[in-house]
This record gives C-alpha cells, structure tokens and sequence, in this order.
C-alpha cells in the first residue's frame, strides 16, 4: 500500500508457506488460513485492550469495560473475520502500548525501546498506526519525566527508533525499487489523487468522521468529553488522560486523509487508546449512582451491551451487501480457471482475488488492476502493448465487479471509451477476451455500458448525502 502493510503481507506469505509444507495446504484454500489467523488475534486484540486498561487505570473493573467496548464495536466485529489489517494492526498497537507503558511506570528503558520499536513497526501493518507516534512524547511527562537534558535525550532516541522500524522497510523497497515497487507506489499515489479530487478534504468531513466514530464505539463518542474533563480535574496530566487524548488526535488526524469520508473501518484506529478513558469514567459514574462499586459495574456492562446489540443490528444489516462481497474471493477461482494461466486479467474489484491467487502460485496471470495498478488515461496503449507483446488480455464485464458511482466510476467510463478500439470474444457469460480491431473472427459485444446502469448502494447513497 502507501506506506506499510508489508509485515502482514509477509507474515501471511510465511505462514503459508510453512503450512503448505507441513500440512500440505493447497494454494486455493490459503484465504482460509489467512482469514482464520485473523479470527485467532481478535481475541488477542481485546486480550491487548483489556491489559492496556488494566495498567493505565489500575483496576480490572474498567479494563473490562473496555475490552467490552472494543470487541462490540461493529467494525470490529465485521473485520475480526475479514484477511485484512485492521485486527492484526489494533492487537500490534495495543502490545505496543502495553510494553512502553510498562517500560515507563517501571522506569526500565530496554521496555520502553522495544515500545517505540513496536509502535513504529505498526507502521508496516497499517499505516495510521504511526499517528500514535505522538504517544511517545507525550506520555514519558505523565510519568514524571522533566525537561531536562538527559530525559529529553532518551525520549530523542525513542523517536528515532520508531521512525526507523516504520519506514525503513518502506525506505529499502522504494529506493531499492525492489520488484517494481517505485512504480506501483506512483500508481497509488495517483488513485489518492484522483479520489481526493471527488472527496476534496475539507472541515465538511468532520461530518462523516464523527458519523464514523458514533458507529464505531457510540458510548465512547458521547462520554468522552465529560470523561476527559473529570480525569483532568482530578488528576491533571496523567497517564489514563494521555493515552486517551492520543487515541482521539489519532481519529481526528484521520480528516486529512480522503479515506474518512468513504470507510468507516479506518476509526477502529483510536478506540485502543480512548477506550480506557471512556470506561473508567462509565464504572465511576455508575457505581457512584448505584453507592457500589460491583453494581456500578453491572450497571456499565449491561449499558455496554445493550448499546452495543442495538448498534450492530442496524449496522449489519446496511453491511450485509460488503460481506457478500468480501466472501466472492474464493469464489473467483472458479473463473480463473477458465482463462489461460498467463493471461493478463482486467477484473475491476476482483483484481484482489487474481493477485492473490497468482500470489500463492495457481497461476502467472499479470492485472491491469483498479485504483492504483489503473492505467489512467493510457489504458488503449497498455492493452495494444499487451498484444504487441503476444499476451492474451481478458476483461470481466460482471456488473459487480466494476463502480457506477465514486472514483472508480472513471475507469468504468474509460473502459467503455476503449471498446471501439478493439474486437471481443466471449469466455464465459461475463468474461471477453479483447483481441485487436483487426481480428474478424471476435464479433462478440460486451455491452460494457451496462456497468454504469448499476443503481447505487446504500452506502454510497448515505456517502452523497454527505
């Protein structure tokens, strides 16, 4: 991706290549162990939030809390069964956590380098992981630490740990141009270009950013201001006040990046650090109200719970189409399997499924992929280079797989701009072969201006309204 990511792409290439040697595991069921291992760490992730709780507020009672927040929030749950970063990048960052808090409550400096060292490497999970970054220099003063020469030396040497675990793999890879990898950053660089240009960032997007957050944890959102100011009237600066300010700067950072407006996934990115601050102040209030700590307790579970059904049966139901469509993956080799093992594919939102497969060595094929592998305004001369060069080029026409609103609508419309100049030949119902304008034995018609007649999802309906 832009910046990070790789350690998870390389951890799943590891563990796949580990189980297809002892367990004989076959190329087309790797998403199984892919998207298991993902299931595996989400426990672990709530595990993470539930100790990072524990430490910072010094009770197990608000730790649970929390670790209820986390694990009922809805894109939580949606992604805690999808082979994608946002679990394996929360249960990093709360390890992370864990370890620099430890390190600075105990005053041992190796834990709190190995934080930085984790923290940073959460870079190369996801990327705004490295927002927490910030952490290091605001937490070390709640523990006491003074501006002094030698404490802000070592809080130097922290940073520079991070930032070196966080883009030095990025670093190597990009300068190394290792595997063409120059190019294909440009190319995404390019989809943010395009993208941001129909969702310009703007204060506009607080809108959808707090939308997002209530979604994502609707307790924590409403409680947080209240929860903020009692913890800094009576404790000032302290610990349990930072972590929570850092989560929230994290979120809110999150505006300046196109990507807010249109997925809400990517608000799970604070709730690890404003989680503990907002249960803490739920099991105070509630056992002040019920004149016991234990029904105070009860009391803030049962209201995490019943807030936490309500939200997820609407949520759910407006998602049901997107975990559809995250389940199509395994589906698609089906189609695959059809097309030469050498073919180059133009398979719109698919493009995943054919790099994945060709990842995990079922086939050679070579994408002319959507966002950022799309050929934007070139995408004639690269279809004729393929041909020049002897390489049969197919495109999959199923509507589902290509946008009729959004961004990705423009490479619908340049793909349908490109059909006159060359002849098709039908595969499957869906699947063209594009053969060159002169072939006449290709007299099929794809119809391609079908694929802007899809009506719009709901969700891309409630994203215009915003």
């Amino acid at each position: 991706m832009l910046f990070g990511r790789m350690l998870f792409l390389f951890t799943n290439h590891l563990a796949y290549q580990i189980a297809h040697a002892l367990f004989g595991l076959r190329p087309e069921n790797a998403y199984l162990l892919f998207k298991y291992m993902v299931v595996g760490q989400s426990p672990l992730a709530v595990t993470a939030c539930w100790l990072l709780a524990r430490d910072v507020t010094g009770s197990v009672r608000p730790a649970t809390i929390a670790a209820l927040l986390l694990a009922l929030s809805p894109f939580f749950i949606l992604y805690s069964g999808q082979a994608m970063t946002e679990i394996p990048s929360l249960l990093l960052l709360g390890a992370a956590l864990v370890v620099h808090l430890r390190g600075l409550k105990k005053r041992k400096l190796w834990l709190v380098f190995l934080g930085a060292a984790m923290l940073g490497t959460g870079n190369n999970v996801r990327e705004v992981a490295a927002i927490y970054g910030v952490w290091l220099v605001t937490a070390p003063f709640a523990f006491g630490w003074r501006f002094n020469r030698r404490d802000l030396l070592l809080m130097a040497a922290t940073c520079v740990v991070f930032f070196v675990c966080a883009f030095a793999p990025w670093l190597y890879y990009w300068l190394g141009d290792v595997g063409g990898y120059r190019e294909g950053w440009y190319g995404w660089v390019e989809s943010m270009r395009m993208e941001e240009g129909l969702h310009p960032i703007s204060v506009k997007n607080f809108v959808p950013l707090f939308l997002f957050f209530f979604i994502a944890a609707p307790l924590v959102l409403v409680a947080l201001p209240v929860a903020a100011w009692r913890e800094w009237r009576e404790h000032r600066w302290s610990p349990l006040l930072v972590l929570g300010a850092t989560g929230m700067f994290a979120n809110l950072m999150l505006i300046t990046h196109y990507s807010t407006v249109i997925n809400g996934r990517y608000l799970l990115t604070g709730l690890m650090g404003v989680v503990p601050l907002a249960a803490d102040y739920f099991v105070r209030h509630e056992s002040r109200r019920a004149r016991s700590d234990w029904r105070g307790f009860l009391r803030a579970a049962a209201g995490v719970l019943v807030i936490g059904v309500v939200i997820n049966t609407v949520f759910f139901r407006m998602s049901w189409p997107t975990i559809q469509a995250h389940g199509l993956t395994k589906e698609y080799r089906a189609t695959l399997a059809r097309l030469p093992d050498d073919a180059v594919v133009m398979a719109g939102g698919q493009t995943v499924s054919v790099t994945f497969y060709k990842g995990v060595g079922l086939g050679r094929w070579d994408v002319i992929g959507t966002g950022g592998g799309w050929p934007a305004g070139k995408l004639v001369e690269t279809i004729d280079w393929h041909l020049r060069e002897g390489r049969r080029v197919f495109v999959d026409a199923d509507p589902r797989w290509w946008a009729s609103q959004g961004w990705q609508a423009l490479e619908t419309r340049e793909l349908i701009a490109a059909a006159p100049r060359f002849r098709f030949r039908r595969v499957t119902d869906t699947v063209y072969e594009i053969r060159p304008a002169d072939d006449e034995t290709a007299r099929d018609d794809p119809q391609f201006e079908k694929l802007l007649e899809k009506p719009p999802t709901r969700t891309q309906k409630l994203r215009e309204k915003l």
